[in-house]
């Protein structure tokens, strides 16, 4: 996923002390990018990655399979973790503990903690304002614009506790993790063209639900508006290269 990849280096960094054959999850892994990625750098890793959702486990298995690399994908819940107390290394997440949906974020935390071990490291990125990402910045702003009002749900509940300045921190702090420290991380995301990132903001996740039920004629008119929309962006190249904001947490078991 485009608009992830630049927060790949960063929540790995942490991870490059770990000891040949040690354990790393990533919790809420999706289709697996961070993981594969990880198992691109370090092969000599244990990898498991999981997700409540078999079908973008799937996707996570197949791409492995064609690289040829070792990550375990597992169907698992965040706040039902099948590992052993103390068992596993590191944990890492990518922009998967606080979208609709999922579990409260400190019932993670708290999880997440029991499975690691103590002096193990957890790395993870995550939304904590809604116009930090792209996708629901511009994605919400064209729909809102075409659409009457109330049509277009709220997205906002979800993120507004995260985005009270220290909430994430004190919640894996409350959860028994020790050294949590937390910053804001921006970076670009880019796209080659504008239907890479029409394919993107209307044809993935809940947005693409909305854009999705568009009549034709409100579609034409959602695509001509997110064109103006992200025009300011666009690069020399013929691309757009879009602004991402999220908070970056590690800390200590």
């Amino acid at each position: 996923m485009r608009l992830l990849d630049g927060l790949a280096g960063t929540l790995l960094a942490p991870l490059g002390e770990l000891r040949a054959g040690a354990h790393v999850v990533q919790i809420a892994c999706g289709t697996g990018g961070l993981s594969l990625d990880l198992a691109r750098r370090r092969p000599d890793l244990r990898i498991t990655g999981i997700d409540s959702n078999p079908a973008v486990l799937a996707v996570g298995r197949a791409q492995a399979a064609e690289e040829g690399l070792d990550v375990d994908f597992r169907e698992m819940s965040m706040t039902a973790l099948t590992f052993g107390d103390g068992s596993v290394d590191a944990i890492t997440s990518r922009m998967g503990l606080l979208l609709p949906g999922t579990a409260p974020f400190g019932d993670a935390a708290r999880e997440a903690r029991r499975v690691l071990r103590d002096g193990g490291i957890l790395s993870i990125g995550t939304w904590s304002e809604l116009d930090g990402s792209p996708y629901t910045r511009f994605g919400l702003a064209v729909l809102r614009a075409i659409l009457p009002p109330g049509a277009v749900p709220g997205f906002e509940a979800p993120f507004a506790e995260s985005a009270r300045p220290g909430a994430l921190e004190g919640h894996l702090a409350g959860a028994g993790l020790r050294d949590v420290d937390g910053s804001s991380f921006r970076w670009d995301t880019e796209y080659p063209d504008f239907a890479a990132w029409w394919g993107f903001v209307a044809g993935f996740g809940p947005l693409g639900e909305l854009f999705g039920a568009l009549d034709p004629d409100r579609h034409a008119e959602a695509r001509r508006l997110m064109g103006d929309t992200i025009a300011g962006y666009r690069t020399e190249a013929g691309g757009y290269r879009l602004p991402a904001t999220a908070r970056v947490l590690t800390a200590r078991g």
